[in-house]
């Protein structure tokens, strides 16, 4: 596992005084690539299994975290291959929005993962949970298993509770 898959994220106000989570991992592969990940449904279930994106505006989001809960949401921004941006809805929590961005750089991919308007108190299990959605999309991409992700659960949950 290289360095940039276990980078933390970082949580904070952002430009717009909201509170935010950010995530940024260098791919070695280009944006088409990893959007493919992102969007086609045989190829998200691969390392986020219970996970659709329906990659269109105005299309439904849901990710099923099993007994962890589920967030819904509905897709907001999408340019192929370069951004797509939709909304975070978590029970019990104010709805949120999240962006993913995919910039072409020399070594692949630059992909930045923006969760905004995110209350701080959930925003600890949120970036658990990112890091280990992100974990996973790199080693599947690199056709590694994601349960190496996964199993890293509570040691990445503890590093965000700190």
């Amino acid at each position: 596992m290289n360095d940039a898959m276990n980078a933390q994220g970082t949580l904070g106000i952002g430009a717009e005084g909201d509170f935010r989570i950010r995530f940024d991992r260098i791919l070695p592969y280009s944006p088409e690539k990893v959007w493919l990940w992102l969007t086609v449904p045989e190829k998200l279930d691969r390392w986020l299994p219970g996970c659709r994106i329906d990659a269109v505006v105005g299309g439904h989001v849901s990710f099923d975290f099993g007994e962890e809960g589920a967030a819904t949401g509905e897709v907001l921004q999408l340019e192929d291959a370069r951004r797509l941006g939709h909304t975070w809805v978590w029970e019990g929590v104010p709805t949120s929005q999240v962006a993913w961005t995919l910039e072409p750089v020399e070594a692949g991919t630059h992909l930045s993962l923006i969760h905004r308007e995110v209350l701080p108190e959930p925003a600890v299990d949120f970036a658990a949970g990112w890091h280990l959605m992100l974990e996973a999309l790199a080693l599947d991409l690199a056709g590694e298993p994601t349960d190496k992700a996964w199993e890293r659960a509570e040691e990445i949950s503890a590093i965000y509770a700190r």
